[in-house]
């Protein structure tokens, strides 16, 4: 189990059945534990060593349990209530924001215990008020995942690529800035349209001050490119993304030269709030 009673998943599930199967696998260790212990409890005598860590243990996994078994991200219950939807939608999408939505239930619920505890003057207050803040934030967080698996696949490398300025000569870096600049480019391209050998490096040009731009040269300021397909979306286009890493990327249709893709631009499409789906950076 991970931290706070959840299961921890080293990788997302591929069907409902299996999400429902990893995440009832919490609940029952609990209670295998908690019934254990409530053996222990049973068997000892009285007042000794062995009846007292059983009784608590018995009651402290029995706590855990049906807390975790709540109908809210990132609970287990959350998780069986994710698989739930999906077995009865079949939208993994729509499992994960009812269960997202639940959890923040969840944390509101707790919420509610945790200024009742204080009141009557427990001890326990700060503490599960904490728990619901973090069962709040992680409910979000599923919340906000499943908006960018809703748009993920209609974030295409074609629609976000920024028109380039291609560059055939090694201009002082200003004098390629400004000719991008006229031309109504946000990108530049250092070589031809059938061979762009190298992209202008955002992270290199944030290095070079203003004033001294007139006398760097746009070769080092570049870095070689690497071409993506035009027609790339989805969870593809995110996997050569992470294998290239943050970098700017010429975008290819065939032999056709489209434009530059930065990896900020991915996200912001991704994260783009208020929209179904992506649109495309513009021209």
């Amino acid at each position: 189990m991970g931290d706070g009673g959840t299961t921890a998943l080293s990788r997302e599930p591929d069907t409902a059945r299996e999400q429902y199967l990893l995440s009832v696998a919490g609940p029952l260790v609990n209670l295998w534990i908690g019934g254990v212990a409530a053996v222990v409890w049973q068997q000892a005598a009285d007042g000794t060593i062995p009846h007292e860590i059983g009784l608590r243990l018995a009651a402290a996994n029995a706590l855990l349990a049906a807390y975790n078994l709540l109908p809210g991200l990132p609970l287990d219950g959350g998780q069986i209530l994710r698989a739930g939807v999906w077995a009865a939608t079949g939208d993994k999408i729509t499992g994960l924001k009812v269960a997202g939505y639940g959890g923040l239930v969840t944390a509101a619920g707790t919420a509610l215990l945790a200024l009742s505890e204080s009141r009557n003057g427990g001890d326990y207050g700060l503490f599960t008020l904490l728990i619901a803040v973090f069962i709040a934030l992680q409910a979000q967080q599923a919340l906000r995942a499943a908006n960018i698996a809703r748009r993920l696949p209609h974030v295409v490398a074609g629609d976000l690529a920024r028109p380039a300025y291609l560059i055939g000569e090694d201009l002082p870096l200003a004098e390629a800035l400004r000719r991008a600049a006229v031309g109504g480019r946000t990108a530049v391209i250092y070589g031809s349209s059938d061979r762009p050998d190298h992209v202008l490096s955002e992270v290199l040009l944030a290095q070079v001050p203003v004033q001294r731009r007139p006398w760097v040269p746009l070769s080092s300021v570049v870095r070689p490119a690497l071409a993506l397909d035009a027609q790339l979306a989805g969870e593809e286009l995110l996997d050569a993304l992470r294998r290239d890493g943050p970098r700017e990327h010429v975008v290819m249709n065939g032999t056709e030269l489209i434009g530059v893709l930065r990896t900020a631009d991915v996200a912001a499409a991704l994260n783009r709030s208020g929209a179904e789906h992506p649109v495309a950076s513009g021209a």
